[in-house]
């Protein structure tokens, strides 16, 4: 394996620096840029809704959809509360290009809140790992571009959970990253209620605090004892709550090869039979706007290993994870990836094509400086 220099809990204020671009702004240009991130998420967001719903909404707001569809519960309370409002009648009666649909409607703005928010985040999270915030606002656009080509390309389905998935899971990759613990598990039981891959935002969590408390020579041990009980805590959350979930909907009608009152939908065997056709592997190979080929080769400019070793991890794991219960052809299953991934390419054209004031001369020729991110961590509590 290539040498990954280690930075794991980087200070932004360490790379003050480090900034590709002039690090004051104009009011016009803050201005222009805001409306651009909002035509951004206006674009997604109506191509996203104009797609087929794989759902009818109707059903799934009254909690009568399929399982383990309806067990999606979080975007379903959204729709309740709105469809309720006359308000939501009223502007839907004037959207033609929504076709007077008011649950087209309240599903735009879902995609178009969620896409905002993990835009919003994801900026968060790079401008923390680079220490260039400007540099951060345009990196994290990467994300809308992948997200339109696994949730909202022409020919996809649409659920109303996706957008809402992406924005739990960057905004849990950023709070873990700025150690925001109270805000994590105000949002940690959210993301579960809104579905139930928000277990590997777990998962990230454990990576990122093992990496960071072993950069601090915490003994192993000692980093088991005060992760372990947060660990255990996560798992207990998602366990009530898909217990609780299961039985409130076990009359529901269920999925094809799914059994009342499961929790999942075993899909092993036609995965295995579906990831042997040739003419299904380009549709792998797109997953996160056909990047993870680059991220791979590249991945010794990650120079992050908390985030180097949880893309190594997760991103197996999940894959394997949904070979059991997902539909492995779907993009869309793969929507948690794209917050981890996103950041992970930032890092690596940050440090790879970094200024020239950042290069120094060394015995061999040109060489880079240790990325900015390496500093001394504080060890902390868990």
């Amino acid at each position: 394996m290539l040498q990954n220099p280690q930075c794991a809990n980087p200070d932004p204020s360490s790379s003050a620096n480090n900034s590709w671009f002039a690090s004051h702004t104009t009011a016009l240009r803050g201005l222009a840029k805001t409306f651009f991130l909002l035509m951004v998420c206006g674009y997604f967001a109506f191509h996203y809704s104009l797609n087929s719903s794989f759902l009818k909404l109707p059903l799934y707001t009254r909690g009568l959809e399929r399982t383990p569809y309806q067990y999606r519960v979080l975007t379903m309370v959204v729709f309740r509360i709105l469809m309720q409002s006359r308000l939501t009648l009223r502007l839907a009666s004037h959207l033609s290009f929504l076709q007077y649909d008011p649950y087209m409607m309240v599903l735009t703005g879902i995609a178009f809140f969620g896409m905002l928010g993990a835009l919003l985040v994801t900026r968060l999270t790079i401008a923390r790992l680079t220490g260039d915030g400007i540099y951060a606002f345009w990196a994290a656009l990467l994300l809308a571009l992948m997200s339109y080509m696994q949730l909202a390309s022409n020919g996809s389905f649409t659920l109303p959970y996706d957008v809402p998935s992406l924005f739990f899971f960057s905004l849990g990759i950023y709070l873990i990253l700025s150690r925001r613990l109270w805000g994590y598990y105000l949002m940690f039981p959210l993301a579960v209620l809104n579905r139930e891959t928000a277990c590997f935002i777990s998962v990230f969590f454990v990576v990122w605090e093992w990496v960071r408390l072993a950069k601090s020579d915490v003994a192993i041990k000692s980093r088991l004892l005060r992760i372990a009980p947060h660990a255990l805590i996560q798992a207990t959350i998602w366990i009530a709550i898909k217990m609780a979930l299961a039985k409130a909907y076990a009359h529901n009608p269920v999925e094809v090869g799914s059994v009342a009152g499961g929790l999942f939908n075993t899909m092993l065997g036609y995965n295995l039979h579906e990831i042997m056709k040739p003419q299904q592997w380009p549709v792998l190979l797109s997953v996160c706007g056909f990047s993870l080929p680059f991220l791979f080769l590249q991945r010794r400019w990650v120079r992050c290993d908390g985030l180097y070793y949880a893309c190594a991890i997760i991103l197996p794991v999940y894959f394997v994870g949904m070979m059991f219960v997902g539909v492995i052809i779907e993009l869309r299953i793969f929507t948690e990836w794209i917050p981890l991934v996103v950041p992970a390419i930032a890092l690596i054209v940050h440090n790879r094509l970094r200024p020239a004031t950042e290069v120094v001369g060394s015995s061999t020729g040109l060489d880079y400086t240790a990325p900015r991110c390496v500093q001394n961590y504080k060890t902390g509590d868990l």
